[in-house]
């Protein structure tokens, strides 16, 4: 829609679609800002700080940019340079690198395998496809190809290897991604926190098909997830 000068200005439904759009992309299955899991959670705030910290300084330099090209030349700045340099240039860039530096940290330690998991799973990536290997509590072992179940609330340990290349193994919505190195096992903790079916994909670039590397996550209730481990070692009804 056009006005008086000619200028093409957007409707208000598409801004309000666009908006939801915007909103809808967010809350998709590969989406890391709407967490399902506590180290993704963890990644989103970690996220949410740095975007509004950013705008909190854009606005404060724009502000002091402003105040110096319109403030009157005659009126002193009532600073010293040397109070700007060293607040401004040196003291305030060391203290907000060593929050940001600490608060991740912090927030990443929940991408750890810190204490006793409630559950353990072997991951193996290959030139194309995942493969997930269970323990159920009889001692029998089973495999699953592109689909991981896990149970919700669960300290769940990830242990990450490959056959070929390296490869990148992550689940946006639950946590962070961890590469898998040949002759290495490298160990990823996931805390699911809500239940749903979620995507995850090699992260890695990996050959010619790495681009369908990619795998389904199925987030279980304690009891359906006991009933399905159940029925895969035909141990069910």
């Amino acid at each position: 829609m056009a006005d008086s000068r000619g200028l093409i200005r957007p409707h208000r439904s598409t801004l309000a679609a666009l908006a939801a759009l915007t909103l809808v992309g967010c809350q998709s299955p590969y989406s890391a800002l709407h967490p399902a899991g506590q180290g993704a959670i963890d990644i989103a705030w970690i996220t949410w700080v740095m975007i509004f910290g950013a705008l909190f300084f854009m606005a404060l330099m724009s502000a002091f940019w402003l105040h110096a090209v319109y403030r009157r030349q005659s009126q002193p700045l009532g600073v010293s340079n040397r109070l700007l340099l060293i607040g401004g240039g040196l003291a305030l860039p060391l203290v907000v690198v060593v929050l940001l530096l600490v608060y991740g940290v912090r927030s990443g330690h929940s991408l750890l395998p810190q204490g006793s998991p409630d559950l353990e799973i072997r991951v193996i990536a290959h030139q194309w496809f995942w493969h997930f290997e269970y323990e159920a509590p009889n001692g029998e072992r089973f495999a699953l190809v592109d689909e991981l179940h896990l149970p919700l609330d669960a300290r769940v340990d990830l242990h990450i290897e490959t056959r070929d290349v390296i490869h990148s193994f992550w689940v946006p919505s639950l946590g962070g991604k961890l590469d898998a190195i040949p002759g290495r096992s490298n160990t990823l903790r996931l805390q699911p926190t809500r239940t749903g079916q979620f995507g995850g994909q090699c992260a890695e670039f990996c050959g010619a098909r790495h681009a369908h590397m990619a795998f389904d996550v199925f987030v279980h209730e304690a009891a359906d997830f006991d009933a399905w481990l159940a029925t895969q070692t035909g141990n069910g009804p």
